[in-house]
């Protein structure tokens, strides 16, 4: 009969939280902020044309309300 204080036992492998097995949450304010500054130069240029002044201004005031825009998003989906 085996004497089972002499064998090995079988132990499950733990990785402590926060090691490299653990993925960076992505963040909805970086994709927000883009697409909203290309939407707002979109609409700038379609106002005023080719006006740098003007596109620049645009591009802010897009990326303003993504920025927004993407805070709330990101609260709204840490709440679960």
């Amino acid at each position: 009969m085996p004497k089972s204080k002499q064998r090995k036992h079988h132990h499950e492998s733990h990785r402590p939280a926060g090691t490299a097995g653990a993925k960076k949450s992505r963040s909805a304010v970086t994709v927000a902020v883009i697409f909203f500054a290309l939407f707002g130069m979109g609409i700038a240029y379609f106002a005023t044309g080719t006006a740098i002044l003007w596109l620049i201004v645009g591009a802010i005031a897009g990326g303003t309300g993504g920025y927004f825009f993407g805070k709330q998003i990101d609260r709204s989906l840490s709440k679960k």
